[in-house]
């Protein structure tokens, strides 16, 4: 058998949907695919808070795919093709990302493959780990952050990132109370660069709380902390694509990086942003984007363009696998998130190898298929439960 050659003709049997609840702030949600054959393909679709809405559209979507034969990569595509104006927004976005992720996990599974293999020879044999620290850190003082940002470290990560501006809103960023915030914010930077050291790469997750004006002042006030980037400091709307093209050259100027681009979907909803030189990194996230090749293909385009491509993946273990199978699929995707610390769930809830990692890398994964499942016991003991929004829906 020829890697990236495979095709098989599999009937789906059933699609349903499935919800973990990790703790007050975090669901984690999932697809599940039953082929005919009697294998098990599972997808992720976190999307804190919408859990309900995501369930419904699964049944919907459900009836659609019960009805096609999926046997390669091409068919898996054009069974979850996303349509970037559909009513259904991010909500369908995810159910269908996901679902693409658990078609390619059984495709491997048939071919006895990992689901980078199904590509192809694959563009590395490991990839980049960076550290997300914000979901671990439950004491946001200074002191909270730098510890941990010391356990990342000592645990192999030699990147870091922190999203320290909590409470900042567009709306509130520019007056005494904003500013208040965001020194605290800066004083929690500083605190993780002096625990690190500055052999450490170092970045900052804005959330889109920042205006211009003060992102440059973040930006001048964090350059002895020597950030490597600042991630989606203002909305990505169109009508802030000048100003955050602005931001950037700002950045560039003082040797920091410009990264974004999470909620994007496939490559059109990415071409603006490469084409137009908004961002050094955009990050899709297999959830949204479309899927395991859905990314590959805008990793692939932002390559052609000079831009990198670090996948967004700060939630639960599924992304991560799949995210990983990109990574290590495609040549675009050099940088990989892992939110650190969060829940033993992450590794507790899931039946499969977890991804080797040494040396700040993560090797290619061997096994089947994506190499992990949900276990439906930790399903049932950590039923659906009511989170609080993330993100205040101001943002973006």
């Amino acid at each position: 058998m020829v890697a990236g050659d495979y095709a098989c003709h599999m009937k789906i049997r059933s699609v349903t949907f499935h919800v973990l609840h990790v703790n007050s702030k975090t669901n984690w949600s999932f697809i599940r695919l039953e082929a005919a054959s009697g294998r098990i393909g599972w997808g992720e679709c976190s999307l804190n808070s919408w859990e309900t809405l995501q369930r419904e559209y699964a049944v919907t979507f459900a009836a659609e795919l019960q009805q096609r034969t999926v046997g390669s990569i091409a068919e898996a595509a054009a069974a979850c093709a996303l349509h970037l104006h559909s009513p259904g927004g991010l909500i369908e976005h995810s159910v269908k990302s996901a679902t693409e992720q658990a078609l390619l996990d059984l495709l491997g599974q048939e071919a006895g493959l990992p689901v980078w293999r199904l590509f192809g020879h694959g563009g590395r044999s490991s990839v980049a780990v960076y550290a997300n620290i914000n979901r671990a850190t439950q004491l946001r003082t200074p002191a909270g952050f730098a510890n941990s940002a010391k356990a990342a470290v000592a645990s192999g990560f030699a990147a870091i990132k922190l999203a320290p501006f909590d409470g900042v809103l567009p709306t509130n960023a520019e007056s005494d109370a904003g500013g208040a915030l965001i020194d605290a914010a800066l004083d929690r930077v500083r605190a993780v660069r002096e625990a690190v050291g500055f052999d450490i790469k170092l970045m900052v997750d804005c959330h889109w709380r920042l205006t211009p004006k003060t992102a440059r002042r973040v930006l001048d006030e964090s350059r002895e902390s020597q950030l490597h980037w600042l991630e989606c400091p203002i909305s990505e709307q169109p009508a802030w694509h000048r100003d955050i093209r602005a931001i950037r050259e700002y950045a560039n100027a003082r040797d920091v990086r410009l990264a974004g681009a999470e909620m994007q979907s496939e490559v059109e909803g990415f071409r603006l942003f490469i084409e137009c030189g908004l961002y050094d990194t955009i990050m899709p996230d297999v959830k949204y984007c479309g899927g395991i090749g859905a990314l590959l293909r805008i990793a692939d385009f932002a390559a052609k363009n000079n831009v990198q491509t670090a996948p967004h993946n700060p939630t639960g273990p599924i992304c991560n696998f799949a995210s990983l199978h990109a990574c290590i699929a495609g040549t675009g995707c050099d940088f990989l998130e892992l939110q650190v610390g969060e829940s033993a769930l992450f590794t507790g809830a899931v039946h499969g190898a977890s991804p080797t990692f040494a040396d700040g890398y993560f090797n290619a994964p061997d096994a089947a298929g994506i190499g992990a499942a949900i276990a439906t016991d930790v399903l049932t003991r950590h039923p659906h439960a009511p989170v609080t929004r993330g993100l205040h829906p101001s943002l973006g």
